[in-house]
């Protein structure tokens, strides 16, 4: 070999391999490197011959450790590729350090014959030896994450240089992917491993979502397995970025004088992981945007196998996470693309509310979900709110009748949470549409017909339980069209307030105020650049004009309570 300056001690393997970690040997794009002569191709083939013999085993070390460390050119890791892809038959497990050598070079900043010549390489290799699979698809995903310090995409969208490169690395692995059957499980795990953590950049997880969403392009049969991987990771962002915390540094954080028309900076959200949220939710629902639209139309048949994944993902991850702010407005987006879709969502989450085998606080929320849906969606028909209102008061009614029927009532809120919060929601919707469910004589019929006074007037007492502010907004509608007289039996609760101490499992002594909580998935969404997205979909709280003396501005007004979450009205005293 040629003018290279190797330590002449005996290398073993084992020290070969203490090294850069793969990650960062494909981030260090700039590291200034020491500059050798590259020993001639037909010496490359010589040298792996020897080494297979069992011969001259410190040179083969030595040209491992050149092509790790050194800063090759594109003649020489032309020169290279070409004489290993002749040597085929060589690389097996022996050779695995030259493999491993040459699978980290950074050979998507190489020109495009080399990097032609390079895919080609891979895909030979691993069609002889796929034992080599895991280490090769491992430095391919790890191409997905960028340099950290690099800022984000201009409105999401890749540079070309970025998509160039991307482009190649995906040529790689759909074709990897046709030869080598086995190669799917290993790419789903090594996507899994290589996820970026939620504390890492905004760049880091826009640019790894983006190849990911890409993957689904040429596999849309992995959609399944990566959409449950983005949400669970979407999932653990939203519950790091609480909403109260969110709008806490919006408020407190004044932007600088010299920064006011800055519009990057008055477009990013102050809170980091609520940032990255952000611009993850953004590409999330402009990918389904591509994906479901064909020549400007609705393509059905793409937008229903959609659904069907989402809502595999929504069943196992959303659903029960408690308390999450944005990412369930994927499905509330999906929801407005066809009014089967929100009709289907709907009938799935009232068979979890229905069924006595589901967890009590799985039915809870459900029933929160179809509650926030049906109000806050701009896209729900009136039929769709008359029937879920039928729906539920049917049930109410029946399982009214069950425990009078039983002669001994016990209102203990944990004994009856599902009958609460079905009452909570049936009155958390008449109260937030009920401008629509006025309109005509035939509607004040249909609202009449639900018997509400039964409802407020039972043993079971649902107006002692629901949130304050959906109470009073429902008496408010109650008594203007003569529905349901609620203030006696509010007026009767005010003054009966004990709260309930018992034990839990563990046997703690808890103390209840016997008050059903207000978690409504679809309140107001306060990310900043996703919001374009859904503000179109989206209905702001009207208040009834007998319960209050001004006109709350629709957007600006909706939310602030006085008091803890909000289920979206405006509570006074």
């Amino acid at each position: 070999m040629s003018v290279i300056t190797v330590n002449t001690r005996r290398t073993s393997a084992s020290s070969i391999l203490r090294r850069t970690s793969m990650k960062t040997k494909l981030l260090e794009r700039e590291r200034p490197k020491v500059r050798f002569t590259f020993p001639h191709t037909k010496k490359v083939r010589h040298i792996l011959q020897n080494f297979a013999a069992k011969q001259n085993i410190r040179e083969y070390e030595n040209l491992v450790c050149l092509i790790r460390d050194s800063h090759l050119l594109d003649d020489d890791l032309s020169g290279l590729l070409t004489e290993a892809t002749q040597c085929i038959s060589l690389l097996n497990q022996d050779l695995r350090l030259f493999v491993e050598a040459i699978l980290i070079v950074n050979w998507v900043s190489f020109s495009d014959n080399v990097i032609s010549q390079y895919q080609s390489f891979i895909i030979n290799l691993l069609s002889a030896h796929n034992y080599h699979a895991k280490f090769a698809i491992d430095t391919l995903i790890a191409h997905f994450l960028p340099d950290p310090e690099q800022a984000d995409w201009a409105d999401g969208v890749p540079p070309f240089d970025d998509l160039k490169k991307s482009v190649n690395v995906h040529c790689v692995i759909n074709s990897l992917l046709s030869i080598i059957p086995m190669c799917q499980d290993i790419l789903l795990h090594s996507i899994v491993h290589h996820y970026p953590y939620f504390t890492k950049s905004s760049h880091t997880h826009e640019v790894y979502l983006h190849n990911l969403l890409c993957i689904l392009d040429y596999r849309p049969q992995l959609q399944p397995d990566i959409l449950h991987l983005i949400f669970s990771k979407l999932v653990l962002l939203d519950v790091n970025a609480p909403k109260e915390e969110i709008e806490r540094l919006e408020n407190e954080m004044e932007v600088d004088v010299f920064e006011v028309e800055d519009k990057f900076n008055c477009d990013t959200m102050k809170h980091p992981v609520a940032h990255i949220l952000d611009i993850s939710l953004l590409k999330i629902f402009n990918h389904f945007l591509v994906l479901t639209q064909e020549s400007g139309e609705l393509n059905w048949e793409k937008a229903k196998k959609l659904y069907q994944d989402v809502l595999v993902v929504f069943d196992k991850v959303l659903l029960p996470t408690y308390n999450i702010h944005h990412v369930p407005f994927v499905m509330f987006f999906l929801c407005s693309l066809k009014p089967t879709i929100t009709e289907a969502f709907l009938n799935f989450l009232w068979r979890k509310v229905s069924n006595p085998n589901v967890a009590s606080i799985h039915r809870h929320t459900a029933v929160s979900y179809i509650a926030s849906l049906i109000a806050r969606g701009s896209f729900v028909p009136l039929y769709m709110l008359k029937g879920t209102l039928q729906q539920m008061s049917n049930w109410i009614h029946s399982y009214i009748v069950t425990q009078d029927e039983l002669g001994c009532i016990n209102s203990d809120i944990r004994i009856h949470v599902v009958f609460y919060s079905v009452c909570q929601a049936l009155f958390y919707m008449i109260a937030f549409r009920h401008k629509d469910l006025v309109r005509k004589k035939k509607d004040i019929v249909f609202l009449e017909s639900l018997n509400l006074s039964k409802m407020v007037t039972c043993c079971l007492n649902p107006l002692r339980v629901c949130q304050p502010a959906i109470v009073q907004n429902f008496a408010s509608v109650a008594r203007t069209y003569q529905l349901a007289y609620c203030y006696a039996v509010i007026e009767h609760n005010s003054r009966n307030v004990i709260p309930t101490i018992y034990q839990d499992e563990k046997g703690s002594v808890m103390v209840s105020n016997n008050t059903l909580d207000s978690f409504f998935p679809f309140d107001p969404y306060i990310l900043k650049k996703s919001k374009e997205i859904i503000e179109p979909l989206y209905v702001y709280y009207h208040a009834n004009s007998e319960n209050s003396t001004e006109d709350y501005d629709m957007v600006e007004k909706d939310d602030f309570l006085a008091y803890g979450t909000s289920p979206g009205f405006k509570h006074r005293n």
